[in-house]
């Protein structure tokens, strides 16, 4: 391992042996979105497996999460399996060696959304509440939800990420220096993507002098003195789950699983296992859009759900407003739009100012679910996403306010992390596509 190296793996990072499909695939029909996504609308999943049909995709690679309650998961985590290895086999794919990858995203925004994907120390993150890792979790982690991520990862070949982290990078210095050392250069991929995503490009980073710039800007970004006058807080927090916590913190189960097994991985820097490919994003990038997550409970007596609501001690209920531009506007900060049965209702919070409306709406589901006898509570990313199910389902919609991105470093470093899909990074569509992969066995 040389000094650069050697100064990145002590900030957590490892350059990857990224694996992109070979020459000739489609890669309109190979990148698909997110698994996460669309969670409510099977819909969606059978357009893309429409669109996609036998061509080689990451489709047959990954585990829709609309899919996951049903009957044939042992079946689908095998043909993963299976398809991952032939994939390897019959050359699919071609290696690219120590090699990150700078990306631009491309969407309705004015700016393209600028990334690096890089491998990350799992064994520097920690996803309890009181972590001082240098990576850290901005969200609750829920531990039911890792088993079936588990399954699906320990003992696949290849792992294909849709992971995001953040840096906390306000002069930017990062991006803007790898958009001039990688942008000009010949992409390794340019692609427009499926069903309204937009268009992707990627450009190799694989130079010892842009692994010497991220080193320092990386260093400068973890000084101790910075984090105490820009967070107050003792210990670095370099990263910031972004997207992907659960798939992050599978990574790190699957790893640890892997450590009790084997009692030499522990000390092996080397084993693939250890680490875990994820998309680099400055949380100040002019294209990263804080979205707020929206509940929506299908199944459930609206007028009770309201009532409850009404009664409780956390909210006063405003019924029958009108939104104020239309289906597309958003609350206040400390205010709650409901949609039922075609009607607006406004929840104003009783707590404090500045309290996250987002904790407080979640823990009166949460409670209202427990006691109630049908109810069925989903996350939706977009307004009109919410608005459409509750029209199509008789489903209760719950609209929340915007997220302030700025204080999302200094929060999680001081009292870390915040409730559960508490916000999103853009909307559905926006997400990232699985196109990079990278072998963990």
């Amino acid at each position: 391992m040389n000094n650069v190296e050697q100064r990145l793996a002590d900030l957590a990072v490892r350059v990857p042996n990224v694996l992109l499909p070979r020459e000739g695939i489609d890669l309109k029909r190979w990148a698909v979105i997110a698994c996460d996504q669309h969670t409510s609308d099977p819909e969606y999943w059978r357009r893309v497996e429409e669109f996609v049909g036998e061509e080689p995709s990451t489709l047959h690679t990954i585990f829709p999460e609309v899919y996951l309650e049903d009957s044939d998961s042992d079946q689908r985590i095998e043909h993963i399996r299976e398809t991952m290895r032939r994939y390897i086999d019959e050359r699919v794919f071609v290696e690219h060696e120590g090699t990150a990858v700078y990306l631009e995203r491309r969407t309705a925004s004015e700016h393209p959304r600028r990334g690096l994907m890089l491998a990350f120390d799992l064994e520097r993150y920690d996803f309890s509440p009181d972590s001082e890792s240098l990576i850290r979790a901005t969200e609750e982690t829920i531990i039911d939800r890792l088993p079936p991520r588990v399954r699906i990862r320990d003992g696949a070949p290849l792992e294909l990420p849709h992971i995001m982290i953040l840096i906390d990078d306000p002069e930017d210095r990062v991006f803007s220096g790898l958009g001039k050392r990688a942008g000009a250069g010949r992409p390794l991929y340019d692609t427009e993507l499926m069903l309204g995503g937009g268009r992707v490009s990627g450009y190799p980073v694989k130079s010892a002098e842009d692994f010497s710039f991220l080193a320092e800007e990386f260093e400068r970004l973890a000084d101790p003195a910075r984090m105490k006058e820009r967070y107050g807080a003792e210990q670095p927090m370099l990263f910031a789950m972004g997207d992907g916590n659960h798939s992050f913190a599978t990574a790190k189960q699957v790893w640890e699983g892997i450590k009790k097994r084997e009692p030499d991985a522990a000390a092996d820097r080397e084993h693939p296992a250890r680490y875990a490919l994820a998309e680099l994003v400055n949380l100040h990038d002019p294209a990263l859009e804080f979205e707020p997550i929206h509940r929506i409970v299908f199944s459930a007596d609206a007028s009770a759900l309201l009532d409850a609501a009404a009664s409780s001690d956390v909210f006063t209920l405003e019924r029958d407003v009108r939104p104020t531009t239309g289906e597309s506007s958003l609350p206040p900060t400390d205010q709650i739009t409901v949609y039922a049965e075609g009607r607006y209702h406004r929840l104003h919070l009783t707590e404090p100012e500045g309290t996250l409306a987002a904790a407080v709406l979640q823990r009166f589901i949460d409670r209202y679910l427990r006691e109630a006898t049908h109810g069925e509570l989903d996350y939706i990313h977009g307004v009109s996403e919410v608005i459409r199910l509750a029209d199509d389902r008789g489903a209760v919609g719950f609209l929340l306010p915007e997220f302030d991105k700025n204080a999302l470093f200094s929060t999680v470093a001081r009292s870390g992390p915040l409730p559960r899909k508490c916000f999103s990074l853009g909307e559905a569509h926006e997400k990232r596509y699985y196109l990079e992969a990278r072998r963990i066995l």
